[in-house]
């Protein structure tokens, strides 16, 4: 969600949220058969032209397990030539670059109608309806890579980076206090009361970057309002001013603020210095999302081991629901040099022999069931695909990629407001409210309650 850093939330692609499971088979495309000798003189006939396909994404030009992809699939396929670029800024620029046919042929961005919803919407995505059919995508990409790039009935894209949000802890900390996971939010607050008498910060928590309160917020309006109320809000049908959404933002944004649970000045701290707080233990809990187990599992940036809980629900009539999404997804320009090379290109990301270049070189979860243990990955990689895979379709919603983009805009900046004391919990609902009847007024919320 973004989906920077080790593109944290792809940077959240910002600098960048309700799970099933299905099954992905192999997709590599195997290269023609050799080319025969010339019969008609000395020289052998030459060699066909490759058709290039330029591929952008936010990955960063270092990202060796990118390349390496790409240089499969270029062996694999040797009547075209994929160019990777790394865009540090994709929101920036895509936009331009499409309208002026300077774009790429494939790249890698955010799902949702407030980022691909946009570009689609403008003419300027292909469908990829029919790719879903003919390359059995159907049965083999999960729903929800699909549903999130699905925009007035058409498919534009894959989504991929499965990913949720929660507490990350540091364990050394807890067992030197004697704390174990809180199994209800009254047994949280007393847990990170206690953290703060010890001197420590009970959580480090950077908003300078705006994005990482709209996660705040996912968490505690799922665990307020429940799954089902969350997704009619997001769908237009249930006022995001109702009690249980001003609580999910009372609590961390006002009360937790006060209390002196997070570092001072979270509005002018970004989230690659909150992460540092975490890193170097000054703080003992950390609220962010899955995007983040490699660099907290890389001995380089986390000395002490760090566990994971989800965070429980507020009230005890529904159940913990976690926002769960897509950190990014893959799309295709409508002025693509070759459609089919670049379908090919996509068929082959998604394929299961792929899934272990992305799981354990990038430790990024693509769109298919996974068993962890067929692959070399750290025990919290592990728990997230086991939880994904086990508890999928009780999860939630990062809202911020499901709603329009006033929207969001309200979210960040009011949020900030709320942070600093000049905005109330209830007036910042108020304003979330008005921004999701704009939204419909001009047709672009998204229906996610089917």
């Amino acid at each position: 969600m973004s989906h920077p850093r080790q593109l944290s939330r792809r940077q959240f692609l910002f600098a960048t949220a309700s799970v099933s499971a299905g099954s992905l088979l192999a997709a590599c495309t195997a290269a023609g058969p050799a080319a025969q000798p010339s019969t008609s003189g000395d020289s052998a006939a030459p060699a066909a032209a490759k058709t290039e396909i330029l591929v952008w994404d936010g990955f960063g030009a270092d990202a060796t397990a990118v390349d390496t992809m790409v240089s499969k699939f270029n062996d694999a396929n040797p009547q075209y030539e994929v160019v990777r670029e790394s865009q540090a800024a994709m929101r920036d620029v895509i936009r331009t670059a499409l309208d002026a046919g300077a774009g790429p042929d494939v790249f890698n961005y955010d799902t949702g109608p407030g980022f691909s919803g946009v570009l689609a919407r403008a003419g300027l995505l292909a469908s990829l309806d029919q790719a879903y059919a003919d390359y059995g995508w159907n049965d083999r990409i999960l729903g929800i890579a699909k549903e999130r790039c699905t925009f007035d009935a058409v498919t534009y894209g894959i989504g991929n980076e499965l990913e949720f949000v929660g507490m990350f802890y540091n364990q050394r900390i807890f067992d030197e206090n004697s704390l174990t996971e809180p199994k209800t939010h009254d047994e949280f607050v007393s847990l990170a009361d206690k953290l703060k008498t010890t001197g420590l910060l009970p959580m480090s928590f950077g908003n300078q970057d705006k994005w990482p309160a709209g996660h705040t917020f996912s968490v505690f309006s799922g665990n307020s309002a429940g799954k089902d109320k969350l997704a009619q809000a997001i769908s237009g049908e249930t006022p995001f001013n109702d009690e249980d959404f001003v609580r999910a933002i009372q609590i961390p944004f006002v009360d937790w603020v006060e209390a002196g649970l997070y570092n001072t000045d979270i509005n002018a701290v970004t989230y690659d210095d909150s992460n540092l707080l975490f890193y170097n233990g000054t703080a003992a809990m950390r609220l962010t999302g899955s995007w983040m187990i490699q660099d907290f599992t890389n001995p380089d940036t986390m000395a002490d081991p760090v566990r994971f809980f989800f965070y429980p629900a507020l009230r005890n009539d529904i159940p913990v629901a976690p926002p769960a999404g897509l950190g990014s997804g893959y799309f295709v320009a409508k002025a693509a040099k070759s459609l089919e090379g670049s379908f090919k290109f996509l068929d082959f990301l998604f394929s299961k022999e792929i899934a272990k270049d992305w799981l354990e070189g990038q430790a990024k979860i693509p769109p298919l069931k996974l068993n962890p243990e067929d692959y070399n990955v750290s025990d919290l990689l592990k728990f997230t695909l086991t939880a994904l895979n086990a508890s999928g379709d009780d999860m939630g919603f990062n809202i911020d990629v499901l709603t329009p983009d006033n929207f969001n805009t309200m979210m960040f900046d009011g949020f900030q407001e709320v942070i600093g004391g000049r905005k109330s919990a209830q007036q910042q609902a108020d304003d979330l409210q008005a921004a999701m009847e704009e939204a419909k007024k001009a047709g672009k919320v998204m229906d996610i309650t089917s």
